[in-house]
């Protein structure tokens, strides 16, 4: 019995005993990397990446000097749109010529350069305006034709419009006086020695500076004559016959690399004219020639009633008006008035009739703006009026508004519903006193507006039909002064 059991128990010891239960591993959210490329893999991802941007690395390496296809002395009225490409060069921004102007619609600060190398000593000069109350018009002098902030930057109304600037290199740099108290600090240091900017160490051939002046906003739609001079090493800034800036640059730019001019601008919408580039001995300070007073504020009446609209109106969109059956028709204007050349008076009434076939309505007029300020940006974008704007069935006949310059801010006086009745000549009149605007609307009041800062004075005094997309027929205006 007792051999039984023993080899009982020897073959029980021989039975391979059972493995244990394992437990499973508790589940895990951390990041696992993922099988990266091969050796080629990245051969390959680095040869199409030094593919595409080889034109890049081939002008940042290779890209020598800038074009010359213009020559000095220099005289441009941009009368003919083929300068633009011929005279100029640009890495961006819809340059163009409009009516006989430069345009700068917005070019985010991308200068239009010209093509011919300056002399050491030179002077520039031009007419510009910015359309936008922004102001923000930018020239850059002595920089290399192709980079943005490589020479002086002149500024004029930045800041949203509270400063102008003139700058070496970066027209954030710190400012002339800040150096002079850093040079002043040095030589206090230094037991008196080195006072001046160069001696001290604060000035040298990289150095970026600024020198500005405050108190000098730009008015929109007015036109500025510029000068820019240098003689030496003092570069000096005129605007309408007066020293606005200058700066005098121990160590001048000058020569290949800083040898080009470019007029420039960021959101505004500048307009640049008469440009002339010379020596300043062959090309002394002039005035600019005083434009002719407007005729007096008065009332005016037209009816339409011939074959050309003539004169006394201001088309900016030719393409987008016409006379048609006695009446004056727009469509596809885009925010482009047909401006009443005569001033109107601040206190006055304005009555006209106005009528489209199409239903989306969209029937709309400027009063009180500026008589010249247009849209002429991307068409995506918002116009800043320089008036009044009466927008009746807007945003496809489905709103009407007043609104002050700006036509989608909060400030407007707004009523919903459609308005505008397809194929009825309706009978529009507003009226004006101080900052209070009625508008009445076939003989029915209809909305009305009260300004606590009032568009008044020279920039304020015209009145203009203008639209975006739709073909609307004006006829019948009158515009009668308010009695005292």
């Amino acid at each position: 019995m007792g051999q039984a059991r023993r080899k009982e128990k020897e073959k029980q010891q021989d039975v391979p005993a059972a493995p244990a239960p394992q437990q499973e591993a508790p589940a895990s959210h951390a990041w696992v990397k993922p099988v990266g490329l091969s050796r080629r893999g990245w051969a390959v991802l680095a040869g199409l990446i030094l593919l595409m941007q080889a034109p890049l690395i081939h002008y940042a390496l290779f890209r020598g000097e800038a074009d010359v296809t213009a020559a000095l002395p220099y005289s441009q009225d941009f009368s003919d749109p083929a300068v633009v490409e011929r005279d100029f060069f640009t890495t961006g921004g819809f340059w163009r010529t409009v009516r006989g102007e430069l345009l700068a619609p917005g070019v985010k600060n991308n200068p239009l350069w010209l093509q011919a190398p300056l002399p050491d000593d030179v002077a520039v000069e031009f007419d510009v305006r910015s359309e936008f109350p922004e102001g923000d018009i930018r020239v850059e002098i002595f920089g290399n034709g192709v980079d943005p902030s490589s020479g002086y930057v002149l500024v004029q109304g930045g800041w949203n419009n509270s400063l102008s600037v003139l700058a070496r290199k970066d027209m954030n740099a710190p400012s002339l006086d800040a150096l002079k108290r850093r040079a002043a600090r040095v030589a206090e240091s230094g037991g008196g020695q080195g006072a001046d900017l160069v001696s001290s160490g604060v000035f040298k051939e990289d150095t970026q500076v600024r020198v500005e002046a405050r108190g000098t906003p730009v008015q929109a739609g007015r036109t500025y004559h510029w000068r820019i001079e240098r003689r030496g090493s003092l570069l000096r800034w005129s605007v309408d016959g007066e020293t606005l800036l200058e700066l005098d640059d121990p160590f001048p730019l000058k020569g290949p690399g800083h040898d080009r001019l470019g007029l420039s601008g960021n959101e505004s919408q500048i307009f640049y004219d008469n440009l002339r580039v010379d020596t300043p001995d062959r090309l002394p300070a002039t005035a600019p020639r005083a434009a002719a007073p407007p005729p007096p504020p008065g009332p005016y009446a037209d009816d339409f009633n011939r074959s050309e609209l003539g004169d006394a109106w201001n088309v900016t969109n030719p393409s987008a008006v016409r006379l048609v059956d006695g009446a004056l028709v727009v469509e596809l204007a885009h925010n482009r008035p047909v401006w009443l050349k005569r001033p109107i008076p601040t206190n006055a009434t304005i009555e006209f009739d106005a009528w489209t076939e199409n239903p989306e309505g969209d029937i709309k007029v400027e009063a009180w703006g500026d008589g010249r300020s247009f849209y002429a940006g991307d068409l995506r974008l918002q116009y800043t009026a320089s008036g009044y704007v009466f927008i009746f069935g807007g945003w496809r006949n489905t709103q009407s508004a007043i609104a002050r310059q700006h036509e989608h801010t909060n400030d407007r006086a707004v009523r919903d519903g459609a308005a505008v009745v397809a194929g009825k000549r309706h009978h529009i009149k507003i009226t004006r006193r101080g900052g209070h605007l009625a508008w009445e609307l076939d003989g029915q009041p209809f909305l009305t507006l009260q300004d606590p800062a009032p568009l008044e004075g020279p920039r304020n005094q015209y009145f203009g039909f203008s639209g975006w997309k739709t073909r609307v027929h004006f006829d019948n205006l009158k515009i009668e002064p308010l009695s005292p």
